[in-house]
């Protein structure tokens, strides 16, 4: 209920709030409509109705007064449907309170991570973006390998984490490349498309940063498959410098990139 939609956070909120009056209506009926003082009783549809906006007043503690409970069921009812109704709309409350308090980030990732010139040699990279105007400070990266060993009778999943070049940084106004140098300590040296098929390689992502506004730290998961990985490329620059000499930062341009021979 924190995270969902917020379509369709009302959604189940409305739904929730119809059904709970629905079956009180149903206990009133139950109980003998006849003891709700001043329902309408011309029809079975206006003696539901009654009951219904009668639950409803007393569900929510309105209470008009133009319908009132007589005899001792429906007393007993209506108390119960009255802290049922405090609690209800306490726990609404609350969960409306967490998803506008509850920091998040709205971080994006390059649509695909590529093995790119690195130093003389190559390196593992993929880029992100902080779609949002809040600002994100001390942002932490850290990426594993994960490959499935399947030497064993039983295949099973192996992590390593793969050294970055740079894998902190204290502000995030611009796009950050984060590169994982292949060298011969990476567990991807001399590795080819190839070979992280076989092992079903995967690499994980987790971003975490401080987000200002809200005084929290946001996480963001993410991951690449080894069909997700462009063998040669590298990315274009996503941001310019306009002519009063300010950083325009071109959110569309995350994903671009050029081909390039790969030494």
């Amino acid at each position: 209920m924190i995270t969902i939609p917020w379509i369709q956070f009302h959604i189940i909120v409305l739904l929730a709030y119809l059904l709970l009056n629905m079956v009180f209506a149903g206990l009133y009926l139950l109980a003998g409509i006849e003891h709700l003082q001043g329902a309408d009783l011309s029809t079975p549809v206006q003696e539901f109705l009654s009951a219904f906006f009668f639950s409803v007043h007393t569900f929510t503690t309105v209470g008009y007064g133009t319908i009132a409970p007589k005899g001792l069921g429906v007393n007993i009812i209506a108390a119960v449907e009255a802290i049922t109704g405090l609690m209800s709309l306490a726990l609404a409350t609350g969960l409306l309170f967490g998803r506008f308090s509850k920091p998040s980030a709205n971080i994006s990732f390059s649509s695909n991570a590529i093995i790119a010139p690195y130093q003389g040699g190559t390196s593992f990279q993929f880029r992100i973006v902080n779609r949002r105007k809040v600002n994100l400070l001390e942002m932490e990266a850290k990426v594993l390998l994960m490959v499935v060993d399947k030497s064993g009778a039983t295949p099973i999943r192996k992590y390593t984490q793969l050294a970055l070049e740079r894998p902190s940084v204290y502000f995030f106004p611009l796009p950050w490349t984060i590169v994982h140098p292949i060298d011969k300590t990476s567990p991807l040296y001399e590795k080819s498309l190839e070979d992280l098929a076989k092992v079903h390689a995967e690499i994980l992502i987790l971003v975490k940063g401080f987000d200002e506004s809200f005084g929290q730290t946001v996480h963001v998961r993410y991951s690449y498959t080894f069909d997700e990985i462009i063998w040669g490329a590298k990315f274009i620059p996503a941001f310019s410098i306009d002519a009063n000499g300010a950083v325009v930062l071109h959110l569309d341009d995350i994903n671009k990139m050029e081909r390039v021979t790969l030494s």
